[in-house]
Formats: C-alpha cells, structure tokens, sequence
C-alpha cells in the first residue's frame, strides 16, 4: 500500500471508496474463469492489486483508474471511455459507481466482465431492473471474507463479497461458491 494511503484512516479510505482487493479474491476468480491468455481491462486499478494477480496468470493487463495512481493509465474514467480496450474486464468498482460500471462494460461488448460486489448487492429491489437488464452468466460468493484493510484494523473482517461474471451471449444466470484459494 501506498505511504499516501497507509496514511489515511480507515474513514478516509471509505471516503475514497477505495478498497484495495487482497490477491485471494482474484485468485479465486482467476481460477474459475480459467481463461486463455488474452488482453484484460482492469478499470478501476487503484495501486494494481488485482492488475498484478491477474497479469500472474499470463494476461496482458490494461489498468486504468480514476485516480492518478502511478499504477497503470491514471486519470482516465472508465465511464466516459468510449472504446473497449481489452475483451475481457475485471475489476472491484467503487461500490457508489457500480451499477454504471456494469451498464457501462456491458455497452461496450466485452466478451467476459467480471466484477467485485457486496455479498447483499442483487438483494435490492432498486437493483432488480438492472438485473433484469443485464443478467449476469455467474453469481459467485466467496466462502470467506476478505480483509479489505490488509489487518490495519487487527480485528476480523466483516464485508462479504462475490463475484458476478457477465459471458456475451449467455443470459441464464448460475450460482456457484468459491472456497478461499490454498
């Protein structure tokens, strides 16, 4: 983690919306999708957590952040990009912007967009429509939760999250589990 956000309090990270994701969480997803080595858009890279863990799987990554970051292409906004950089998009995107980033990659075409979310997030009948919209090929929780503040906090993590994996062309929604990677 950066010295400029180890710095910050939690409070100001939430502020932020900036919530690095630990490798396991990747790795689990990574591990599912079992893709071929192609190009993925990692659009809300922050410092390139994810970007790193997914590039290990022999992926050339293309990260773009909001933010100027010194990680990838800073300073880009993934929802006025008006072209699709890479087939594949994985990402964890600010919770506040979720519902446009999934609109948005779905818009562009990928061919696979994969991205983080709160475990209760299709729980929302505010959501239903976009679920209905934009029916994932995957829902996907984690058996375990992250610890999103890489033990700063020192107690055990409470946010539970999952994956939902949109597939061009597939519509029939399935759920699976993912156990924590060894």
């Amino acid at each position: 983690m950066s010295d400029v956000l180890a710095n910050r309090s939690a409070k100001d990270r939430r502020k932020l919306d900036y919530y690095p994701t630990p490798p396991e969480v990747t790795h689990a997803l990574m591990q599912f999708l079992n893709l071929q080595p192609t190009s993925v858009w990692e659009c809300a890279c922050g410092e390139g957590h994810m970007a790193e863990v997914i590039a290990e799987y022999g992926h050339n990554v293309i990260s773009t952040d909001i933010r100027e970051t010194g990680y990838g292409s800073g300073g880009r906004d993934f929802l006025l990009e008006g072209k699709l950089l890479a087939p594949v998009i994985i990402t964890n995107p600010p919770f506040q912007e979720s519902e446009a980033f999934i609109r948005h990659s779905t818009g562009l075409g990928a061919e696979v967009t994969a991205m983080l979310l709160k475990s209760q997030y299709w729980h929302a009948a505010k959501r239903a429509k976009l679920f209905a919209e934009h029916p994932p090929a995957w829902v996907l929780p984690l058996t375990w939760r992250p610890d999103f503040l890489f033990g700063e906090k020192g107690g055990a993590p409470t946010m539970e999250v999952l994956w939902t994996v949109w597939i061009r062309g597939q519509t029939d929604t399935r759920y699976r589990v993912l156990a924590k990677p060894i």
